[in-house]
């Protein structure tokens, strides 16, 4: 079965995920997290130099991105979107729960 994926250039990319990039004029353009399966699936299944990657921005607040690479000769281009809309996690942390802990071992060993 041979390859029907095509090379792609970064124009080409940009065109094909505009519907779901919302643009900034100071900033990063941004994609909302549950359109990423969306894109991945439009882009590698159609083109054969595209990869695309996900990681945190560095920092304790580091904010979740995604890149879109195209391989070309002599050299790739990158396009890279923040993503919004991802659920943040707002487990406020205990200061005391060491305490709980020792109480439970304690508990544990008498037993």
């Amino acid at each position: 079965m041979a390859d029907k994926r095509v090379k792609a250039t970064m124009s080409r990319v940009q065109d094909e995920i505009e519907p779901f990039v919302k643009k900034h004029i100071f900033g990063r353009d941004t994609v909302d997290a549950k359109y990423i399966r969306q894109i991945a699936v439009l882009l590698l299944n159609q083109y054969n130099n595209v990869s695309i990657s996900q990681g945190l921005d560095q920092g304790k607040n580091g904010k979740p991105w995604l890149k879109i690479s195209v391989k070309s000769f002599p050299f790739g281009e990158d396009k890279i979107l923040e993503i919004t809309g991802v659920p943040k996690e707002n487990k406020k942390k205990d200061n005391l729960d060491w305490i709980d802990h020792i109480e439970e071992f304690e508990a544990f060993m008498d037993d």
